[in-house]
């Protein structure tokens, strides 16, 4: 395990000061942590699984059946799908707020219900526009669960320790990927005169979460602080650690200054672009992986199966990214890469010929595509500090990086089948515009740690208060490359 610094009693402010655990303290660290990762983060990351099994449900009820039944068209599909986003978008900071002034627990289960829920209403729709409010719905009470997610994790891991925990999580819904398409595969192939295969698909999505959901309140904790499934040692311990890297969460109320420092810092807009543009293309396989293999001459019924191949891949993608960041010295070096070869993918597919090559590529980009959106959101989490400036920049990151599926799922249309020339070219742009905005926020955070080390700020006339709200400004903290 790498040292993580701690704080000395008398020097909570002092952050990034060169203090290592030893001995005794390594072993309690890791003892706290293994309890965290088999308890909180297990069930955050099956929640996350669930979560995306009903997020795709749509995908595979359409070629289930759906279209014809309730005569909808190929736009509205589309509008369907993007209506998920929008209620997303509008409704992240909001949520990211309540689970500031909540106890977490409560609010991450309440949300996996809510979501469960409007997902099973959906098997009740009749005409295109139930199903886009209900879509609607879906995004708005999902919308805290992830940001929320991925905030909780912070609130319990130390600093170092988080962008592998965020890899796991993003990891699990490639793990529902994987599964969602052999469970919709087998109920599409149940033939009932009561229920219609979609409407099963539908249901069983929605029963599996919200039933997992009632598991919440007796499973997660609100704080380490008041963990019960912890030592005293090992709370000391995180205690330390979290006061020392100004990450307490339990203590402390939302600080406005901290809101309006997340929404001006042009860091926080550099990721957003990365998580926006990243999130286009690693869509394509969830909102149209089930389409697009079907449009390569297989059944409807083999299509949704075989997705589990390209989830597959993209479980792969993303459970590999943290520790390719790590072999090749840095998170932005890890997404040059990932985008490099979504780059490929999507230029193999535009210039292919035939359906197998075309298949290829698909595999190709589902593997690397969600590798910078899962790793993107961890970067900026393991960079931010303060008590209330992370939860709110994640919060609008993901809440404007979500709708980069929105426009994905407008260029992917049933006309441009078997190539989507258009929906590919789109999301060939988008990456490669990833790529430039990690390149920009490397250099801009390589020259303020050069900056920092140049001419440290002298902060002795300020407040504990005023040193909190430095939070990432503080002159001895340093931004991970």
């Amino acid at each position: 395990m790498d040292p993580i610094p701690v704080a000395a009693e008398n020097d909570a402010y002092e952050i990034n000061k060169p203090l290592e655990l030893i001995g005794k303290d390594k072993d309690v660290l890791a003892s706290y942590v293994r309890k965290c990762d088999r308890r909180l983060l297990a069930y955050l990351c099956v929640g996350y699984g669930l979560d995306s099994i009903n997020k795709m449900a749509l995908s595979y009820a359409k070629v289930a059946g759906l279209t014809k039944d309730l005569g909808l068209s190929g736009t509205d599909i589309s509008v369907a799908l993007g209506a998920y986003y929008l209620g997303s978008f509008f409704f992240q900071l909001p949520s990211n707020l309540m689970l500031k002034r909540t106890r977490p627990r409560w609010w991450l289960s309440a949300a996996m219900l809510a979501w469960s829920t409007a997902t099973m209403c959906m098997a009740l729709s009749k005409k295109p526009r139930d199903l886009a409010g209900l879509r609607f719905l879906f995004g708005a009470v999902q919308a805290g669960y992830l940001t929320g997610s991925l905030y909780y994790i912070s609130y319990w891991y130390p600093r170092d320790l988080v962008r592998r925990r965020t890899g796991w999580f993003f990891a699990s819904s490639g793990v529902g990927g994987i599964i969602v398409g052999p469970l919709c595969s087998g109920l599409s192939a149940i033939h009932s005169p009561h229920i219609a295969s979609w409407q099963l698909i539908f249901l069983v999505a929605g029963a599996c979460s919200a039933l997992w959901s009632m598991l919440g309140p007796r499973v997660l904790q609100d704080f380490p602080d008041t963990a019960t499934f912890i030592t005293d040692e090992e709370r000391a311990l995180v205690t330390r650690i979290m006061v020392r890297q100004n990450t307490v969460a339990s203590s402390q109320s939302v600080r406005l200054r901290q809101v309006v420092m997340a929404m001006a810092d042009h860091k926080v807009w550099l990721w957003t672009i990365i998580d926006f543009c990243a999130n286009g293309a690693t869509q394509v396989n969830g909102m149209f992986g089930p389409t697009i293999i079907a449009s390569q001459g297989f059944s409807p019924v083999a299509a949704q199966a075989m997705t589990s191949l390209t989830n597959l891949m993209a479980t792969a993608g993303m459970a590999s990214i943290a520790y390719v960041a790590r072999l090749v010295g840095g998170s932005a070096r890890a997404l040059w890469i990932s985008n490099a070869i979504t780059a490929l993918g999507f230029i193999l597919a535009l210039a292919s010929q035939s359906n197998a090559t075309r298949m290829v590529a698909l595999f190709l980009f589902s593997f690397a595509s969600p590798q910078p959106a899962a790793h993107a959101p961890a970067w900026m989490l393991a960079n931010l500090q303060g008590n209330t400036k992370p939860a709110m920049a994640a919060a609008f990151s993901s809440a404007v990086g979500g709708l980069g599926p929105l426009a994905t799922a407008f260029v992917y249309r049933d006309k441009d089948s078997p190539t989507f020339r258009l929906g590919h070219s789109v999301c060939l742009s988008m990456t490669v515009a990833a790529a430039i905005a990690t390149l920009v926020l490397y250099v801009v955070l390589r020259r303020e740690n050069a900056k920092r080390d140049r001419s440290p700020a002298d902060i002795s006339d300020l407040t504990p208060e005023q040193v909190l709200d430095l939070a990432d400004n503080h002159p001895d903290f340093r931004y991970k490359l």
